[in-house]
């Protein structure tokens, strides 16, 4: 065992250490000649930055701090600032009237604008270590949805919603707030104008779209923004057949047509008992005028199947749902078109039965009045039915102007279908007229029978005014364009009832 120390080794012929009358010397002597102890070689830590990447948002006219906080920053370290790549600040010497210096060689850049967005850097030197700080500055005007900037965003909206949109300017002068939605100037009161304000109040499927904000102020070229609002909803479940007619031992199809946001599912209900997929029943799903659609498909169809069906859709919204009646009467009338000359109206309705026709009912009245007018056809045959769709035809001599209803309901060897819609029309007024006068009608339901040559059949004005031209019925495949009921040269006309109605308001 070896032990070092600054004191000379022990002998052991040496006087006995434990002797009171040793001498133990000059003890500051001994301290004197004792080696110097040498300083530790601690290497100096390099500055550094605890984030490397900093992102700043700002709006037009706020003041922003770059932050430049080093660790280990020495004295002997220096700080450069970039914006890009030219240099805006050395150490404490900032380059620009709208720049400070800060203690920690930060910089304060004053009333930012737009043009200041850019990729800003301090170095630290000589080390060479970088923090970057991206800076946005929004542009002269921004779209507040609750508070929150979204412009230029979208928006996801839940059914029944409550939000509010703010469009505000950051420009030296005024400015008039001008909102659209999807391309439509939105007409607002005075003070939400200024204000900037669009409330948007138990939202719907109806409020999505596009909000385009404009800030106008006189200039070329205005500020503006948008913002995308898609709304979830739950379906919205509609169909053009309310009552669909069918035949013993034949198909009915029965449709109904839906929007929904998010995705549904559809499904027919009838006696509260879902329809499953069987050789009686069958689904087929289809698009039609930007609608989802589902199409029931009941086949052999019997007194059982005869009733009210329910066409359910359901999302994770909610659910809603639309009746469709299934009978062997006729089905409600659509109006199809009109045609007005002076006090002649030409009116055209369709209707679809597989069964014979045997009678049809317009009622007419002038607004104001209680009570209709009625024109009744007393018996009608028809005859070569192909396509189970009827065009009917109404003509009315009104010499009363003014705004009028008509409907019009038809019955078949079941029973009567229901009236159809009222259609509104209008009879303009002719300067010096008195409007006084009854009202002579025509009706006609025109059959798809052979055609005799124009000598056969006397034409609407062979006939005395005060009769009714012809009454008759006919069916038009697919919908076809009607054609006038006449018998070929021998024949006879198949369908035929004439009387004079005449109806004082």
């Amino acid at each position: 065992l070896e032990v070092r120390c600054h004191g000379s080794p022990i002998e052991e012929s040496k006087t006995d250490y434990q002797d009171d009358d040793y001498d133990y010397g000059d003890a500051d002597n001994d301290i004197d000649d004792a080696e110097e102890p040498q300083p530790l070689n601690v290497q100096e830590s390099p500055p550094y930055f605890e984030e490397n990447d900093l992102r700043i948002e700002a709006k037009p006219g706020d003041d922003v701090v770059l932050n430049c906080d080093a660790r280990n920053f020495m004295i002997s370290n220096a700080a450069m600032w970039y914006k890009n790549s030219q240099i805006i600040a050395n150490g404490h010497i900032p380059i620009g009237h709208r720049l400070e210096a800060m203690s920690n060689n930060s910089i304060l850049l004053r009333n930012v604008t737009p043009e200041d967005s850019d990729d800003y850097f301090c170095e630290i030197l000589p080390q060479k270590v970088r923090q970057h700080t991206t800076l946005r500055v929004g542009a002269r005007l921004s779209i507040l949805c609750d508070d929150r900037d979204v412009t230029d965003r979208s928006q996801t909206f839940r059914q029944g919603d409550h939000h509010k949109l703010e469009c505000r300017t950051y420009l030296p002068g005024e400015s008039t707030i001008k909102w659209s939605f999807n391309g439509v100037r939105v007409e607002s009161s005075e003070s939400d104008a200024q204000s900037g304000v669009l409330v948007l109040d138990n939202v719907d499927d109806v409020n999505a779209g596009d909000y385009q904000c404009l800030g106008d102020d006189g200039s070329h070229d205005p500020p503006h923004g948008m913002v995308t609002i898609d709304v979830q909803y739950s379906p919205k479940v509609s169909t053009h057949r309310h009552h669909v007619n069918t035949e013993a031992g034949g198909t009915a199809e029965l449709y109904c047509n839906y929007r929904a946001n998010p995705i549904a599912r559809s499904f027919f209900v009838k006696d509260r008992q879902t329809l499953q997929l069987s050789e009686k029943y069958s689904l087929k799903d289809s698009t039609h005028n930007g609608h989802n659609r589902t199409t029931l498909i009941v086949r052999d169809v019997d007194e059982n199947d005869l009733g009210e069906y329910l066409c359910h859709v359901e999302n994770v919204i909610g659910y809603n749902e639309v009746k469709v009646h299934v009978s062997y009467n006729p089905e409600t009338p659509q109006f199809e078109d009109m045609k007005v000359e002076g006090t002649k109206v030409t009116m055209h309705w369709l209707v679809r039965s597989l069964q014979p026709l045997s009678e049809a009912m317009l009622d007419y009245k002038l607004s104001g009045s209680y009570t209709w007018s009625t024109v009744s056809m007393l018996e009608t045959h028809r005859h070569n039915q192909t396509g189970g769709v009827w065009k009917i035809t109404h003509q009315l001599d009104l010499p009363r102007r003014g705004m009028w209803h008509a409907r019009v309901k038809t019955r078949n060897t079941h029973g009567w279908s229901n009236f159809s819609p009222d259609h509104d029309f209008t009879i303009q007024s002719d300067e010096g007229e008195s409007g006084e006068g009854e009202p002579y009608t025509k009706l006609k339901f025109h059959a798809a029978i052979p055609q005799p040559t124009d000598s056969d059949v006397p034409s609407d004005m062979d006939l005395p005014p005060d009769q009714i031209v012809r009454a008759g019925v006919g069916s038009f495949g697919n919908g076809a364009e009607s054609v006038p009921g006449r018998v070929s040269y021998g024949g006879v006309i198949l369908a035929s009832a004439a009387l004079l109605l005449r109806h004082r308001l």
